[in-house]
């Protein structure tokens, strides 16, 4: 499988009740938004809403605004 993917899959299952270990991976992540695999952008948006929190939540969703902008992909299109 994807490491890429693996990573976020283990993220994912931490944030909650570890979110500090998400937030040193922060840049990381928001860097798979740019993988072509679209799998792993869904899965990284999932991990970037997670994630969220009053500390961050203007600059993740300057790069989320910014991915909408230049996404192909209709499905995330219309669910965002």
């Amino acid at each position: 499988q994807n490491p890429k993917y693996l990573g976020l899959t283990g993220l994912a299952s931490i944030v909650e009740s570890h979110p500090q270990y998400a937030a040193q991976h922060q840049l990381a992540v928001i860097e798979c938004l740019e993988d072509r695999d679209e799998t792993l952008q869904r899965k990284t948006l999932d991990l970037l809403y997670r994630m969220t929190n009053p500390v961050n939540v203007e600059f993740i969703t300057e790069k989320l605004l910014v991915f909408l902008r230049s996404t192909t992909d209709v499905y995330l299109r219309r669910t965002l």
